[in-house]
C-alpha cells in the first residue's frame, strides 16, 4: 500500500481539548489545484527525456562544471551526455558500448565528473574507470614511456620504464630527479589513455598498500563522488564504509595543443567512515556526494539512519570525519523518514536532495538538515466534512483535506541538481529522466540556458 499523508485545514477554529472524528473520504478528488501568492511547489519541466533519447535503464546523473549532464545507463552500457536543453551530444561516443579492462561488457551504475573533466565510472565491482574529456578533445600527441632517473646525492643514473613499480618509487622520491625522457606516439598507447581506462583497482597491492584493516580485493563500490582536491570518494558496500582514493602522478603526455599534462592513477587514501549504527557510521551504503566545502553526504539502505553528513577535520597530520547531522536536531535524521534511499545530492547552497526510492519521491532539505519540500509527489485538495466535538456539543463542519500521493516516478534511483536549482531524476523503471523546478523560479516551459 502507498502511504498517504493527510493535513487538515479550513475556515474554522478548533477549541482547546476538542477532538475530531473524520468521515470517510469521497471517491472523487479535485486535482485542479491553484497556488496562492507566495506558495511554491516542485513542478515537472517539459519535455520529459524518455526512451526516445536512447535511455534503457538510467541509474545515475552527474552535472559537469560546464553544465553538461552525464547519465549512467547500466542496461545500455553507456554514459549519455546531454546539454541542458536536452540535446544528446554525439562527440562523447567513447562512452557508448563500454567494456572493462579485461574486454568484458561494462555496465555503469554511477558516474561523476571533476573540475579537470575526468569522468569517473563504476560498475559495482572493485574497480574505478576514467575518461578525460579534454584529452580526447585536444588529442594526445605522445606519451612518456620511460626516463633516466639521477640520484641527487650520488649522481647514480638508472633508466626506468613508465608504469613499473620502480618507476613509481623513483618518480615520487625526493632522492631522485628525472631526465632524458623517452616518448612514444604509438596509437595503441595513445588509445589506452584517450579512451575509457582503468583508474583504480582495489585488488592491486601496490595501490592499496595503505588499506591495512580490510581485504581490499573484496571491495564492491556502489557510489562515487569527486571532490575539489586530487581525490575521489567511494561507497564500499562489501565492507560498509566510505573510502578516499587519492590521485598519484603516473606519466606525462603531450597534447596536440602543445600542453604537457600529468596523468594519474588512483591509490588508496583512507577509510573515511566505517560500519556502525549511529550518526556518521555506515550500513549498506548506496551513494555519496561532496559539497564545495568538502562535506560528505551519503545515503544507505541499512536498518539505521539513512542519510548522513560528515565533515573533514584535520589535526596533527590526520583527518577525522565527525557527523554534522544528529538525531533529534535535524529532520533528515528521523528514523521513519526514508524508505531505502538510493541516492543523495547537494547543491551550491548545501541544500540536500534525497531519492527516497521505495516511497517514489524526492525529499529536499535545507542546509541545516530541516525538511523543505518534496518533488515527484502530487498534492490534491479534497472537499469533505468532519464532526467537531467540543464541551459536549458537536457539529458537522465542511472542510478540506490536502492529500499527498506519489506522482509519476517509479522507484527513482538517481538525483542531481544544477546551479539553477533544476532537479534531474533517474526514473529508472520508466527509462527516462524527469526534471523538476520550483514554481516560483522560472517559466514552466522555459528552455534552459546553455
Amino acid at each position: 500500500m502507498r502511504r498517504f499523508i493527510l493535513t487538515a485545514f479550513g475556515g474554522f477554529l478548533l477549541l482547546a481539548y476538542g477532538c475530531i472524528e473524520k468521515m470517510p473520504l469521497p471517491a472523487i478528488i479535485n486535482e485542479d489545484v491553484e497556488f496562492a501568492a507566495g506558495d511554491t511547489t516542485y513542478l515537472i519541466m517539459n519535455p520529459i527525456w524518455d526512451s526516445s533519447y536512447g535511455f534503457s535503464a538510467p541509474v545515475e546523473i552527474s552535472i559537469a562544471p560546464d553544465g553538461h549532464i552525464f547519465v549512467a545507463d547500466s542496461a545500455a552500457r553507456a554514459v549519455f551526455v546531454l546539454k541542458q536543453d536536452g540535446a544528446v551530444l554525439s562527440e562523447f561516443d567513447d562512452l557508448r558500448n563500454l567494456y572493462n579492462n579485461t574486454g568484458e561488457p561494462f555496465a555503469p551504475i554511477d558516474v561523476d565528473v571533476d573540475q579537470k573533466m575526468n569522468i569517473f565510472m563504476i560498475d559495482g565491482s572493485r574497480r574505478v574507470y576514467r575518461w578525460n574529456q579534454l584529452w580526447r578533445q585536444n588529442e594526445i600527441k605522445e606519451v612518456m614511456t620511460g626516463a633516466t632517473f639521477v640520484n641527487i646525492s650520488s649522481g647514480e643514473e638508472v633508466s626506468v620504464s613508465a608504469g613499473t613499480a620502480e618507476w613509481y618509487i623513483k618518480l615520487h622520491s625526493e632522492e631522485w630527479g628525472m631526465s632524458d625522457e623517452v616518448w612514444s606516439s604509438e596509437q595503441s598507447l595513445i588509445d589506452s589513455l584517450s579512451k575509457p581506462h582503468l583508474f583504480f583497482d582495489a585488488d592491486v597491492e601496490q595501490t592499496s598498500v595503505k588499506d591495512i584493516y580490510y581485504n581490499s580485493g573484496q571491495s564492491l563500490y556502489s557510489g562515487i563522488s569527486s571532490a575539489d582536491g586530487d581525490y575521489i570518494y567511494l561507497t564500499d558496500e562489501a565492507h560498509d564504509r566510505i573510502v578516499r582514493i587519492d590521485f598519484q602522478q603516473s606519466q606525462l603526455i603531450h597534447l596536440t595543443t602543445g600542453e604537457e599534462v600529468w596523468t594519474h592513477r588512483g591509490v588508496f587514501g583512507q577509510t573515511v567512515a566505517g560500519y556502525g549504527t549511529g550518526a556518521g557510521t555506515v550500513n549498506a551504503p548506496a551513494a555519496v556526494d561532496v559539497d564545495f566545502a568538502g562535506n560528505i553526504y551519503y545515503a544507505q539502505s541499512g536498518e539505521f539512519f539513512s542519510v548522513h553528513k560528515i565533515r573533514p577535520v584535520s589535526s596533527g597530520g590526520y583527518t577525522t570525519y565527525p557527523s554534522v547531522f544528529q538525531q533529534g536536531s535535524n529532520d533528515i535524521m528521523d528514523l521513519w523518514r526514508f524508505s531505502k534511499p538510493a541516492d543523495v545530492a547537494v547543491d551550491q547552497k548545501q541544500m540536500v536532495y534525497v531519492a527516497n526510492t521505495v516511497a517514489e519521491e524526492i525529499q529536499i532539505f535545507k542546509s541545516n538538515g530541516d525538511f523543505f519540500k518534496k518533488a515527484g509527489i502530487v498534492e490534491v485538495t479534497v472537499d469533505t466534512t468532519i464532526w467537531v466535538f467540543s464541551e459536549g456539543d458537536s457539529a458537522l463542519v465542511d472542510t478540506f483535506l490536502m492529500v499527498e500521493r506519489p506522482g509519476i516516478l517509479g522507484t527513482p534511483r538517481g538525483v542531481a541538481v544544477d546551479e539553477r536549482g533544476i532537479i534531474y531524476i533517474c526514473d529508472t523503471a520508466n527509462s527516462r529522466i524527469v526534471r523538476y523546478r520550483l514554481s516560483n523560479s522560472v517559466d514552466e516551459n522555459m528552455t534552459p540556458d546553455e
